[in-house]
């Protein structure tokens, strides 16, 4: 029987083909995860991953561009032996990405929960207050609190400066210091709870609570009143504290008086600079519509 030359060749050196080789065929080599705790210096660098210590040397080992340091977050793989024989430094995008995903799988574990308890509320405050209150509200909410509500462009005038609030700042201004400051006083404090009035008042019990909302409406008339009232009594003030200045440095009265009118020329400048932007606009329409709802509701009940 004769035997073929092939039988006699061991499997291992029957395909020496590139690519095919054994050494191509071992499995990739597993990584591991673990942070720098010490870099290498005259002795190895430690790595601490999964509660066990690993030593690492720079050469042939160390696999990024800069030296390590300590706290990087990096991958290694393991010899055979059980030293380690690559170090990297674990990439930024991968970092954020595990990040990111961590915190999406921790709102999509709570937000069932938190969907749970708050919906219901949501839903039975649209109940009460229909789809048009909720929009309307929530547009009263947005120029008050929110957009650009008030200017005074007084530049050029006895202020000297250019100013811009929302409302809600503007009933918070205190013009008695010598520069103008904003504080939450008890008028800003009034203001909030009367623009908050139509998500309370649906919850109210007695008869005539959705008249409340005719609230918010009323005071944001009133307002422009108010302000130029504010300003005017600043004004005097500034007029009277110049003429008792002049007075005190000798000034006779024709001085006092032409300083007077130059100063009540400029207060006039002052009123006339000051304007009602966006936020204050989009409140009161918002107002007005509330106000429509509340009246509307008050004649559907006096109708049954």
């Amino acid at each position: 029987m004769t035997v073929s030359p092939l039988q006699n060749v061991a499997p291992e050196e029957t395909n020496t083909f590139p690519g095919n080789s054994q050494a191509s065929r071992v499995p990739h080599e597993p990584e591991h995860r673990g942070v720098i705790i010490k870099t290498p210096d005259a002795t190895p660098g430690l790595i601490v991953a999964d509660g066990q210590q690993y030593s690492f040397v720079l050469p042939k080992v160390w696999q990024g561009t800069a030296a390590p340091a300590r706290n990087q977050k990096v991958v290694f793989t393991l010899a055979a032996n059980g030293d380690v024989n690559a170090v990297r430094l674990l990439g930024r995008d991968v970092l954020t990405h595990e990040t990111l995903s961590a915190l999406g799988q921790t709102l999509r574990s709570n937000g069932g929960t938190f969907g749970e308890k708050v919906l219901p509320l949501l839903q039975a405050q649209k109940d009460r207050m229909t789809m048009t209150g909720v929009v309307l509200s929530s547009a009263l909410l947005l120029g008050f609190f929110v957009l650009p509500g008030w200017s005074l462009e007084a530049g050029n005038t006895i202020l000297g400066v250019n100013l811009a609030y929302t409302v809600s700042q503007l009933l918070g201004v205190d013009a008695s210091a010598a520069d103008l400051t904003v504080h939450f006083g008890f008028w800003r404090l009034i203001g909030c709870l009367v623009i908050v009035l139509p998500w309370i008042a649906p919850w109210l019990t007695f008869k005539r609570a959705q008249m409340l909302n005719i609230l918010p409406l009323v005071f944001l008339i009133t307002l422009p009143l108010v302000v130029r009232t504010k300003l005017r009594h600043f004004a005097a003030d500034a007029v009277k504290s110049t003429g008792q200045l002049f007075g005190g440095l000798g000034g006779d009265g024709a001085m006092q008086r032409d300083m007077q009118v130059m100063v009540e020329k400029q207060v006039s400048s002052l009123i006339h600079a000051t304007s009602w932007n966006s936020g204050y606009w989009i409140a009161l329409i918002a107002a007005l519509g509330l106000a429509g709802l509340a009246l509307k509701s008050r004649q559907g009940g006096i109708r049954h």
